[in-house]
């Protein structure tokens, strides 16, 4: 019998030097492409138009320790470092860590920073080029073990939905974005589009932390100046938590109600936060209704235990919350190679963190919620590791 999941991380990161995914990009927008320049005191750091150097550092961590500048992507004798590599080296570190599967999210330097590029066909070609060296060359080497999230540009809605049509063509499930799809911080009738699509598609919609700005501008107490203020006034109390404020405007703007099977995973939220924001949005909703003359088809609670599944990395007191949360909607996350991850500890990170809880909670999270969500077989053999 062949090897079978048995952790599946809800979360991890691609971490990869440029020149793994800007060989994608047509020569005529090479000189829009990030860099990666070696700093004098160790590490390096990104150069992006519009951007102030970023160096590397927690975004590198891999097993420690953790470093906020002076990161580097290599070991000493020029092999990549852990994290850093192809994607038969993940598997190797999958199997280190105790794990047999990631949802793999794009590094920030692939995606929100390179926004501010001043071309935006170059930044769209940019996208292009990560994508399809995601596609094509790390998760292909184990698409059921290297779940990877294409990335959508923030360019507008025609820029979204062919990005959308082009991943699914190349066979990734899953896509991650931090605009709406029509390009600013806020839901707009064009979205529609673009959920329609990615449901015809087949496409799940994977943001980390949330998307569109993350908590409302404020005129006076409880009046939003920006989007609609009936969903910067749902969120008032617990705007600051991702992702609050984003999942009240898919409320408000009626997303759930028109797209009944749409659903989306907040990962890196966590979750022991949930009851209160939950109560806050409901009772909101009952004090300001009246005031804004809105009325809901359900309570805000309803439509988020419906449409909405959360990631947990270090919130262990969400599993002794079980009993208080939509635990039938949480994926855990190593979050690898990132500084807040767990590994290579992360097996011994869950038995601690599972101590008490029963063996049904622990399949629940680990196996059977991520495989709803991705589609994936728990009765299948999966990749083994390259040698």
């Amino acid at each position: 019998m062949g090897r079978k999941y048995q952790i599946i991380s809800g979360d991890g990161h691609v971490e990869t030097p440029p020149e793994s995914w800007i060989r994608y990009l047509p020569e005529e927008f090479r000189p829009y492409a990030p860099q990666l320049v070696h700093l004098r005191e160790g590490g390096e750091a990104w150069l992006i138009e519009g951007q102030r150097l970023v160096p590397n550092g927690q975004n590198i961590t891999g097993p420690g320790p953790i470093k906020i500048k002076g990161g580097s992507y290599f070991k000493e004798d020029g092999s990549p470092a852990e994290g850093a590599g192809d994607g038969a080296q993940r598997l190797r570190e999958q199997d280190k860590d105790g794990i047999d599967a990631e949802v793999l999210f794009p590094p920030i330097f692939a995606s929100r920073l390179i926004d501010s590029i001043s071309d935006k066909v170059a930044y769209a070609a940019l996208i292009r080029a990560y994508n399809t060296f995601l596609a094509r060359d790390y998760c292909a080497v184990a698409p059921d073990r290297l779940i990877g999230n294409a990335v959508i540009p923030v360019t507008g809605i025609d820029d979204a939905l062919a990005e959308l049509e082009f991943v699914a063509a190349e066979g990734l499930r899953t896509i991650s974005f931090h605009q709406f799809p029509n390009g600013s911080g806020f839901a707009a009738p064009e979205d529609d589009a673009f959920w329609k699509r990615s449901l015809e598609l087949g496409i799940k919609l994977s943001p980390h932390f949330g998307f569109g700005q993350m908590s409302p501008t404020l005129d006076f107490v409880g009046i939003g100046t920006s989007g609609d203020p009936f969903a910067a006034t749902l969120a008032q109390r617990i705007s600051g938590i991702p992702p609050v404020f984003t999942m009240s405007q898919l409320i408000v703007a009626g997303v759930f109600d028109r797209f009944p099977e749409i659903e989306f995973y907040f990962a890196e939220t966590n979750a022991s936060w949930l009851p209160w924001a939950l109560f806050v949005l409901d009772d909101n909703y009952e004090i300001f209704r009246g005031p804004f003359d809105r009325k809901l088809a359900r309570l805000p609670s309803e439509y988020i235990l419906d449409h909405c599944w959360f990631g947990i990395i270090r919130d262990p007191r969400a599993i002794s919350m079980r009993d208080h949360l939509p635990f039938d909607r949480l994926m855990f996350g190593s979050d690898f190679p990132h500084s807040v991850g767990s590994y290579p500890n992360t097996r011994n990170f869950l038995d601690d963190a599972f101590e008490g809880a029963p063996e049904s909670c622990w399949r629940q999270m680990l196996l059977e919620n991520p495989a709803r969500y991705y589609g994936l077989d728990l009765d299948a053999d999966i990749t083994e590791t390259p040698v």
